[in-house]
């Protein structure tokens, strides 16, 4: 997706990325909330028009995402808190907010130094011990996730038990699984019944990358497109209004 063409946008950090990794926002959800950052203020009301980014996209991807792609990761933006609606006019136009990355940062509490001395016992500085345990505490229930965030995690292992009884076993700590979790469980199970089709694990060496590659691809479509909508397709894409000299 031409990731390159935003670097030149100064509202887009390293904050941001960072962001994107803790809240597992895909790249799609990823690249719209880069486009949305393009299109006014930040903080500042816009009234977005889906269907002008999903045209861009088809530009950049050779496809647009489907309309139920589309607004499955705006509304990932929006459960993260990136997006805040104002007012719903359809599923493609909204009112809404892009809130900046310091809305989702809140600052860090400046914690005061204490001197350790390491000659004492750790008996003798109980208020070590006890800064040392509330600050576990906090870091641990820092990673306590929402509602919206238990909802994707279960949505995410719901995915991966799914592979794993077709016995494609995938790492969810591994950056490559987050490609996995770009698509909706009944596309994956989809694309696990056109692997059995094609012959599973004897005949599919890297079940992992295949299984990736028929997601992105929609094998499982080309046994359904038959002569008929081979033709109504060429008639879709061929321009109805030719040169004069043609």
């Amino acid at each position: 997706m031409a990731e390159n063409s935003f670097k030149n946008n100064l509202s887009w950090t390293e904050a941001h990325d960072a962001y994107c990794y803790q809240h597992h926002i895909p790249p799609a959800a990823k690249t719209l909330w880069q486009w949305l950052i393009r299109q006014g203020e930040i903080a500042s009301e816009i009234e977005p028009d889906l269907s002008e980014f999903n045209a861009w996209v088809a530009k950049v991807r050779g496809k647009p995402y489907a309309h139920n792609y589309l607004k499955k990761i705006f509304d990932i933006l929006v459960s993260c808190r990136v997006l805040q609606v104002i007012k719903q006019y359809s599923w493609k136009i909204t009112k809404l907010l892009v809130r900046p990355i310091a809305w989702l940062n809140p600052p860090k509490k400046v914690r005061s130094k204490k001197l350790y001395n390491h000659n004492s016992s750790y008996n003798s500085q109980p208020s070590n011990d006890i800064s040392t345990e509330d600050g576990l505490n906090s870091s641990s229930n820092s990673l306590t996730p929402t509602t919206d965030e238990f909802i994707e995690l279960s949505r995410q292992h719901e995915i991966l038990t799914t592979c794993a009884e077709y016995e494609i076993y995938f790492d969810p700590n591994k950056r490559t699984t987050r490609h996995l979790f770009e698509f909706d469980i009944e596309d994956v199970r989809n694309a696990l019944k056109h692997f059995v089709k094609r012959g599973g694990h004897p005949e599919i060496r890297d079940s992992q990358a295949w299984l990736i590659s028929c997601l992105r691809e929609c094998y499982w479509q080309d046994e359904t497109f038959t002569l008929s909508g081979f033709i109504e397709t060429l008639k879709s894409w061929f321009p109805s209004n030719l040169p004069r000299d043609y």
